[in-house]
């Protein structure tokens, strides 16, 4: 079970980088209208959930800057903010690299408890693996909004 939990990771986050890839980096931060964020936007906001659930919520701590949290946690918006948000090729960096670097941290860990975190939906995570996981559910959200927003614009 511990591969498949791996390769889904790794399969999800190829497809978001495909994705990505394919979009002009001119449409990045360009908000739909009627939306609060935009693709740049989502691509931190993955890369920090991600990271929230592999290191902070099993116990360890971030592998990414400050700035992540500030810009892209749940609420957040490039409407209201006041620092500047990292480059479109450094997203594209922290994406490509996260799934290996969450796999060397963890891997031969997935069955260990961890602190029960109930996600805003109401699913409940209790294993570092049902952690990881659940990133893939959240990152197929993202994928199709992203996909979404770029056929708006």
């Amino acid at each position: 079970m511990e591969q498949f939990i791996w390769r889904q990771l790794e399969f999800v986050r190829s497809q978001t980088l495909k994705l990505v890839g394919s979009i002009p980096e001119a449409k990045a931060t360009v908000i739909p209208a009627g939306f609060r964020n935009h693709i740049l936007w989502n691509m931190g906001h993955l890369a920090l959930v991600l990271d929230k659930y592999a290191y902070t919520y099993t116990g360890r701590n971030s592998e990414l800057p400050a700035i992540y949290q500030e810009l892209f946690a749940n609420g957040t918006s490039p409407l209201n903010w006041t620092s500047e948000s990292p480059q479109w090729s450094e997203l594209l960096k922290v994406l490509e690299e996260q799934p290996k670097q969450v796999k060397a941290a963890l891997s031969g860990q997935l069955e260990v408890s961890v602190e029960p975190y109930t996600t805003s939906s109401g699913y409940r995570l209790e294993t570092v693996g049902q952690l990881i996981n659940f990133t893939t559910y959240h990152e197929g959200m993202h994928f199709s909004v992203i996909k979404l927003y770029n056929q708006i614009i």
